[in-house]
C-alpha cells in the first residue's frame, strides 16, 4: 500500500522570519526616532539662540541710547585724576554696577543698570527724577526698561577717563569724565543655566556718553566767558 506523503504548504513566514523581521524594524524605528530627536534639539537650540541673541541686541540699544544721554555718573563715579588703566564695572559689592543721570524726552531721569550674578539677570530701570515723564511711563514712577536672563557675570562695562582743561575769564581748571565705553554682554553657556543655548557676545567698542567739552563750551558762552575748553 502506497502512503502518500502530504507536504505542508512552505509558502508562509516562519516564526524565527517574523521575529527577525521585527527586530530589524525595531531597529530602524529607533535609529529615524533617534536622528529626529536630534534635529528637535537643534531647532530648538537655534531657535532659543536666536531669541537669547534678539534679547542682548534689545538691550544693548537701550543701554547705548541711555548712556549717550547721560549728563552726570554717580556709579562709577568720574575720578579726581586720570587711572593709568580703563575703570570696569563691578557687579557685586556697595558700588555696582551703573547709576547715572540720563536726559530723555526732555527730562532728567536716573538709569541703574545691575545684573544679578546669583540669578543671571541683567535689568535696567528708569526712575523720573523730577516727576515728569522721563521714562516714557506714569509721571514720577520708575520703569523696567530691559529685564534679560541668562546674562554672564563674565559681562562689561569698560570706561576710558580722560581730562579736559578750561580757560575761563583767565580761571583755568582741570575735570576729568568718560570719553567712551565700551560693553561685552554674554549669554550663559548650558553648563551655567541657559538651556540649549550655546554662549553668546555681544560686543560695542565704543559709546560715547555726554560730552563734556561741548557743555563747557556751552557754559563758558552762557556766562559771557572767553577762553578754551
Amino acid at each position: 500500500m502506497i502512503k502518500r506523503l502530504r507536504h505542508r504548504d512552505e509558502s508562509g513566514v516562519s516564526l524565527l522570519e517574523m521575529m527577525i523581521g521585527l527586530a530589524l524594524f525595531s531597529i530602524v524605528i529607533v535609529a529615524v526616532d533617534s536622528s529626529l530627536t536630534v534635529v528637535q534639539e537643534r531647532q530648538v537650540q537655534v531657535t532659543n539662540g536666536v531669541e537669547a541673541l534678539d534679547s542682548i541686541q534689545a538691550a544693548q540699544e537701550t543701554i547705548t541710547r541711555d548712556i549717550e544721554s547721560s549728563t552726570a555718573w554717580t556709579t562709577p563715579a568720574v575720578p579726581t585724576s586720570a587711572p593709568s588703566t580703563p575703570i570696569t564695572v563691578s557687579w557685586t559689592g556697595a558700588n555696582s554696577g551703573m547709576v547715572f543721570t540720563a536726559d530723555l524726552n526732555e527730562a532728567l531721569a536716573t538709569i541703574t543698570v545691575a545684573l544679578n550674578t546669583s540669578t543671571h539677570m541683567l535689568t535696567v530701570t528708569c526712575a523720573d527724577i523730577n516727576s515728569d515723564s522721563a521714562c516714557g511711563g506714569a509721571a514720577g514712577h520708575t520703569q523696567t526698561q530691559v529685564s534679560v536672563a541668562n546674562i554672564d557675570s563674565s559681562s562689561s562695562f569698560t570706561f576710558t577717563t580722560d581730562q579736559v582743561t578750561t580757560t575761563v575769564n583767565s580761571i583755568t581748571s582741570n575735570t576729568f569724565f568718560f570719553t567712551d565705553i565700551a560693553s561685552v554682554l554674554t549669554l550663559d553657556s548650558p553648563r551655567v543655566g541657559a538651556p540649549r543655548v550655546s554662549q553668546t557676545t555681544l560686543t560695542s567698542p565704543s559709546i560715547i556718553p555726554y560730552n563734556i567739552v561741548y557743555a563747557c563750551q556751552t557754559d563758558a558762552a552762557a556766562e559771557g566767558g572767553n577762553g578754551s575748553c
